[in-house]
């Protein structure tokens, strides 16, 4: 049997030869069922339109594509994959499905329509690279049958894998240093504008700390997720003193103290604030002069914090706790059975959060005695 890869031979075309696929598997997260098109019709000029206005629905991120095609060009390393048309018996008019690449041609069609009604004034140069394009042709007669899902699930299933966090903040600082704006910067990475700034900001406040002497060292990609957190937490991003225009804390001893829980203690101990999320905690204690002494304090830790600002402010968790002992009372039989893995984990956390503060609670009477 030939390599897949093997029925693929590179094919120039003109954008107007090009076809979007009426049946594309992507309609599927549409609610709509597949393959109710026959293929005579694909190149009807209303077939064609619906298709395009489709591949316009939010779901499918069409949006974000046109504005970084926009932004940087229309990129020939990922080029769409085509068969021929098998409703035009004349071959008189060579046209090709789109098996790969639907949202890419949605795109740019759209590009051009904004063009074309003067909302976007594009170069010639930039016309020509929206126009002409450098495909992959199928060769659907040696190709199974099973080619035009097999090929885009090598896509979209098992997939070009995702930047994490860290490495698009990266992406977005040095677009940013190289004199993009912002607004260009989150374009030319599909990212909206808002979390672009976020991810310099994190990225920044990283690097802040990479630069410190004293822990630098510790200042690695996986502390990213700290400095998320922080700047989602308005209060804990006061209280280090967030400067735009130093872009870096000001507050230098809070911003040491703050590194001092996120590293482990000199003797091995875990961080004060063991995870990326315990941030949410310090955001709820850091106006509590009490529970703060208790986190301050060498022996103190988070959850004895947050038990202390629990004791002194019942009113802001008892509510909660008797809601979540409410949820777990209303757990039929059935229900029980049911649960998936996320949800059992989550009891599990609970449980072991619980068992951990009435411990805590033990501690701190003791200590009192």
């Amino acid at each position: 049997m030939t390599a897949l890869p093997e029925m693929l031979s590179p094919l120039t075309v003109k954008i107007e030869q090009l076809l979007l696929d009426p049946n594309n598997p992507r309609f599927s997260e549409l609610g709509e069922d597949l393959n109710n098109v026959s293929e005579g019709r694909f190149a009807d000029e209303k077939v064609q339109a619906f298709t395009f206005d489709k591949m316009r629905a939010d779901v499918f991120d069409v949006s974000e594509l046109k504005d970084t095609i926009k932004t940087l060009g229309f990129l020939p390393m990922d080029r769409m994959v085509v068969r021929r048309w098998r409703g035009n018996p004349t071959g008189t008019d060579d046209k090709y499905v789109v098996i790969e690449g639907n949202r890419r041609l949605t795109a740019l069609r759209w590009l051009i329509s904004l063009h074309e009604i003067g909302k976007e004034n594009f170069s010639a140069e930039q016309l020509n690279n929206f126009t002409n394009l450098e495909c992959l042709l199928l060769d659907d007669e040696a190709a199974p049958s099973t080619a035009s899902l097999i090929l885009p699930g090598l896509r979209h299933v098992s997939g070009i894998k995702e930047w994490g966090p860290y490495q698009k903040a990266k992406a977005v600082y040095a677009l940013r240093k190289s004199g993009l704006s912002s607004q260009d910067a989150a374009q030319s990475l599909g990212l909206s504008t808002r979390a672009a700034n976020s991810a310099y900001k994190c990225y920044l406040a990283l690097e802040q700390m990479k630069n410190d002497e004293e822990y630098g060292e510790h200042a690695v990609p996986r502390m990213y997720s700290y400095f998320e957190e922080v700047f989602k937490r308005p209060n804990v991003r006061t209280w280090l003193s967030w400067s735009d225009d130093d872009e870096g804390f000001t507050e230098e001893e809070r911003v040491k103290e703050f590194y001092s829980w996120i590293i482990p203690g000199d003797d091995g101990q875990s961080p004060k604030l063991p995870e990326a999320k315990s941030v949410r905690e310090l955001s709820e204690i850091l106006s509590d002069d009490s529970a703060m002494n208790i986190l301050r304090s060498p022996e103190g830790s988070l959850s004895r914090a947050v038990l202390r600002f629990e004791v002194d402010h019942p009113e802001d968790w008892y509510p909660k706790v008797a809601a979540a002992a409410s949820a777990v009372n209303s757990l039929t039989p059935d229900k029980l059975r049911s649960l998936d893995q996320s949800t059992l984990s989550s009891l599990v956390e609970l449980k072991d959060k619980i068992t951990q503060a009435l411990k805590d609670r033990e501690s701190l009477i003791g200590q009192q005695s």
